[in-house]
Formats: structure tokens, sequence, C-alpha cells
């Protein structure tokens, strides 16, 4: 049965009126779990704060709009950083990383995630462990270990598992004092697009910024690499994929396309417009083409190798261009006027 790659917007999981979190899930979008990758937003509302906890999978985040602090522990680390984030940053998160997220600003904070889930509990689906609220991960010890593990006596210990009546994340009623971030804190985990090392620049309109473990030093922990990518109006990224067999998870940031996916034995898989807030997979040695709206189209991605190399199949830098003529004439049975359509390097 042929796997259902249809683009999907996100549903809410939890929602106050601090914010909320949504997600996509393996159970609705199977290809996240062949692929073994995942996804969430995160909204939080001025004075939103998301409570400490920790994922089953290594992520990467980027944000949409606003700024926020975020608290890390690192794994093997005792030391508990704090970071800013802002429009445009992409952070990169090893698995085993403690954190928290407040909104210190004055407007609405989103980041879209995008994750590895090759060893979640659940793979297509990020799962989170939370240290205090009513999914806390607390409330499924017995008073007796808890008791014991705090060193102090029940009442204590049913004030400090039931004073906080919040799911995922609240609304603080006032500001948090004390907690201020430092770059040094976030240098090699966070790094802003517009200072990335701009990687390529595509054909038809656009270009593409590859983060790799040279830009952003904590990719070294994780399995995956960065992509964002924006065309121009009516731009087209070339037909092409990953030659080491690499999937592409990719979040529609701004914008709209018409994508087209052609997978084994030459079948089409998908085709159909995406637009701002869907999320697709393109998988392991399919091909992909885009080809951007009236607006343009941004996107955020990883791709499932941490130094991936994408094979255009079209275009000057196509891979037909490596090809003797006289094999092409073999191989599409036509005449070499033909072929150097195939091969725009030679009629250029």
């Amino acid at each position: 049965m042929a796997v259902d790659l249809s683009p999907k917007l996100s549903k809410k999981i939890s929602e106050v009126d601090g914010g909320f979190y949504a997600a996509w899930s393996g159970a609705d979008q199977p290809a996240l779990t062949d692929s073994k990758v995942g996804a969430g937003i995160l909204v939080l509302k001025p004075l939103g704060f998301a409570f400490p906890h920790y994922a089953d999978s290594p992520k990467s985040g980027f944000v949409l709009e606003g700024r926020a602090l975020v608290g890390l522990v690192l794994p093997g680390d005792p030391k508990e950083r704090v970071l800013l984030l802002k429009k445009g940053d992409v952070i990169a998160l090893p698995l085993g990383n403690l954190t928290w997220w407040y909104n210190d600003g004055d407007t609405d904070f989103s980041m879209v995630f995008l994750g590895d889930t090759s060893n979640a509990v659940h793979p297509g689906d990020i799962a989170y462990f939370f240290l205090s609220g009513s999914l806390s991960i607390f409330n499924g010890f017995s008073m007796d270990v808890l008791k014991k593990a705090w060193g102090v006596g029940e009442e204590k210990a049913r004030k400090l598992l039931k004073s906080q009546p919040g799911v995922l994340l609240i609304k603080l009623k006032e500001r948090l004092h004390g907690i201020k971030p430092s770059e040094a804190d976030a240098e090699g985990i966070v790094l802003n697009v517009n200072h990335a090392h701009l990687g390529t620049s595509l054909e038809k309109g656009g270009y593409v910024i590859a983060m790799r473990s040279v830009d952003l030093p904590m990719l070294e922990e994780v399995r995956f690499s960065i992509n964002f990518t924006k065309l121009e109006p009516n731009a087209m990224r070339m037909p092409g994929f990953f030659f080491e067999g690499a999937a592409q998870l990719i979040y529609v940031i701004k914008g709209s396309a018409q994508v087209e996916i052609s997978g084994t034995d030459g079948k089409g898989v998908l085709e159909t417009e995406v637009k701002e807030g869907y999320l697709f997979l393109v998988p392991k040695f399919f091909t992909a083409t885009m080809i951007a709206g009236d607006e343009g189209l941004e996107w955020f991605s990883i791709i499932t190798s941490q130094k991936p190399v994408f094979r255009q199949l079209t275009g000057a830098t196509s891979l037909l261009n490596t090809l003797a003529p006289q094999i092409l004439e073999t191989a599409f049975n036509v005449t070499p006027d033909l072929v150097k359509l195939l091969r725009p390097k030679e009629s250029t």
C-alpha cells in the first residue's frame, strides 16, 4: 500500500491562557513513522512559561516570531544555560537535554520543532516528560517513594507534587526576575539564519542555507542537518534527491508552492499545493520538486543525514550532465539536438 504523503497542519495538544503546544503525529502521517521523524509547534503568549521537561528525541527549532528565554541543561553538564531566542534563530537540542521556555517579551513567541524519532517511545512522535505540573513524571510514583526520595514528610511531599495544577505550560502573574541570558551560553547551540553561511543560489531564483556542524557545532550531537530555503515568486527547485538516502522533513514558513514527488517505479506519489503552516515529508531516494506561488516560498527542514548531498536531475548542475551524449541518446532514444536539452550546460 502506498504511503500517504499529504501535507498536514498541526493539531493542538494543550492550550491555556499562556499559549499552546501543537504537534504532528505518525498516526495521522504514517510517513513520519516510516522515516522516524517528528514535529511540533510551541506558542507562548507574553508571560507564558513552559515547565521544565526533557524529550525522547534530538530536535532542532526555528523561531517563527517573537522572543523567549530558554533554560537549557545539556547532557553531562551540571550548568544551567539561559539563552535568548529571537525570530530567525535556529537551536539544536541533543537527546537528553532539559529545557524550560519563557516569553519575556510583549508579543507572541512561536517556534517549530523538527526531530529525529529513531529512538523515540513511538517513532513518528516526539514525546515530552515534564518535571512539574499535572503531567509530572513524579505523579507516577507512590507517596512512600517520593517521601524517601525528597527526604520529607507526607504533607510536604504532597505540596511539592500537587501545588502546580498546570499541564504543560501556564501564564505567569508577573515577570520572572533575576533570569538573564548569556551570549556565551548560546555559542555553538543557537544561530540566526541571517548570520549563517549562504549555501547555494538556486538556478531558478532563490537560495538554500544548509547548516552543518561547522556553522552550528551542536549538530555533531544529533543525526541530521538543517536546511532553510527561500524561493522567489514562481521560482522552481529543480527535481532532485539526496544521494545518500536521506529523508527531508519540511515545514512551510511562508508563501505557497506546488509540490510534486516521484517515487519507485516512476510513479507520482504526491501532486498538491502547500501553504504556510503545513508539514510534509520527502522519503529517502524519492525525487521532489517545488514551484513557488506568486508570493514565493520559505521553508525550514531537517535532512536525516549529517552531510547530505542533493543531486539535481535537470538544469545546469543536472546529474545527466555527467553522462556522455551518446549514452543519453541511447537511453532516451532521441536525436543529438534533443540531448542538448538534457545537457543545458553544453548549450550555453
